[in-house]
């Protein structure tokens, strides 16, 4: 018989099925930021094919937030009815055939609509992705799951924009979207043969309670939660989408090198995510609840920021720039490993679908403001740095926001919705 110690340690490297939910979720999300993020290296030559200004060019940008901020919500209230699986099925092949369609955009208004229709699929899978990770995996592993299975995002950025600028210059920037096109197929059918709808049940808080839509409405905490969510969205968009051209303005002038450098972005979601979600997970059973880390992270986040913009005005050694800005993205990044395992831990799951989607439609109002507005400040100055400046002062407005979800301004467990 094995030592309790030794025994511990083969269940915990055994492979349970909400790995392979972990592992599935994780390729969807790579898809998705493949096809999303894209766009970033390849604004640079769709602004000079149609003479665009860098403001036409970071609405053409949003064009994709539009249709993705506003779907979250019904796509999660359509998977709390519906079920989660056939939304995630449908979702994934969507943006799979409108990337394919991108590819083959001739015209500014084609690109523009076929962007839109694509934030439309995509906008589909995070309201009902996080649902099925928080119910299949364990509780005391929370934290961590929606961590883990979120480094997709980053995974997928890496990819989506390190090749872009390669295959771009190899064969032209529509090609990108038509190569990026077949991977998303690939991940609808791993959730049609891999995926279980997750079992509806009934906590020991709601079985003698009927659960109403309106809580998410009506609780203050939330809406400081919805609210201070939107600084960190507007600072991953104002580098998700111009960092390929902050890079230039440092002086970076080929493509292939500076979708490199932009690319890190999306690798500091690995350590970003895994460290703050196992973080969350000790503090949550300490007793201390996570908000006080999230603030801290927004904290962080304006101060990487803030110093990116500075250092773009005096032209810092490159190095460090390229430091700065992977921390900016370690904090953009993790806070989220521990704000979508708070949800979880003050919302019944009943309504979490509706609730993560109305959370994420809210955060992602950010987006439809920061590419537009950066390029704006970039045409009228000449230059991102105060773009970045913006970006760090609503970071610390963020904060202070969270901070102020019961208990205030100190480290403790979150009140439940029902308690």
């Amino acid at each position: 018989m094995l030592p309790q110690r030794l025994l511990w340690k083969s269940e915990a490297m055994k492979w349970e099925k909400y790995h392979t939910v972990w592992a599935v979720m994780i390729f969807g999300w790579v898809t998705n930021y493949m096809v999303r993020a894209s766009l970033s290296p390849l604004l640079i030559p769709i602004l000079e094919e149609f003479k665009l200004t860098y403001a036409q060019a970071g609405i053409l940008a949003t064009a994709f937030f539009y249709a993705y901020t506003f779907m979250q919500l019904p796509a999660g209230h359509l998977g709390d009815r519906l079920g989660r699986k056939v939304v995630l099925v449908l979702c994934t092949s969507w943006w799979g055939l409108m990337s394919l369609l991108t590819g083959l955009a001739h015209s500014f208004a084609s690109l523009f609509l076929f962007r839109f229709l694509t934030g439309i699929g995509e906008g589909a899978y995070f309201s009902n992705d996080r649902p099925i990770i928080s119910a299949y995996t364990p509780e005391k592993k929370r934290g961590l799951g929606q961590g883990i299975s979120f480094i997709g995002l980053g995974t997928g950025m890496f990819i989506g924009i390190s090749l872009a600028g390669w295959v771009s210059d190899l064969w032209g920037w529509r090609s990108v979207f038509i190569l990026y096109a077949f991977p998303s197929f690939l991940a609808s059918f791993l959730i049609y043969r891999l995926i279980d709808e997750p079992r509806r049940y009934a906590s020991k808080e709601t079985e003698s309670k009927k659960v109403s839509y309106s809580l998410i409405f009506k609780s203050k905490d939330l809406w400081l939660l919805y609210l201070g969510g939107i600084p960190a969205i507007y600072a991953l968009w104002v580098v998700g989408t111009w960092a390929p051209a902050i890079f230039k303005e440092m002086g970076v002038e080929s493509l292939a090198r500076s979708s490199f450098y932009s690319s890190l972005l999306g690798i500091s979601a690995i350590p970003g995510l895994s460290l703050t979600g196992f973080v969350s997970d000790r503090l949550a059973r300490k007793g201390k609840g996570r908000k006080g880390l999230i603030a801290v992270e927004f904290f962080l986040i304006s101060f990487c920021m803030l110093a990116l913009g500075y250092g773009l005005k005096i032209k810092m050694n490159i190095y460090l720039f390229v430091f700065l800005f992977f921390m900016a993205g370690f904090f953009i990044w993790g806070h989220w490993a521990a704000f979508y395992s708070l949800l979880p831990d003050i919302v019944p799951y009943e309504i979490l679908g509706t609730t993560y989607g109305l959370t994420n439609t809210i955060h992602f109002l950010g987006s439809l403001i920061a590419p537009w507005a950066t390029g704006w400040i970039r045409d009228v100055t000449a230059s991102f740095s105060w773009g970045l400046y913006l970006s760090g002062i609503f970071c610390i407005l963020g904060g202070v926001l969270i901070l102020c979800v019961k208990p205030s301004f100190r480290f403790g467990k979150e009140t439940a919705l029902l308690e």
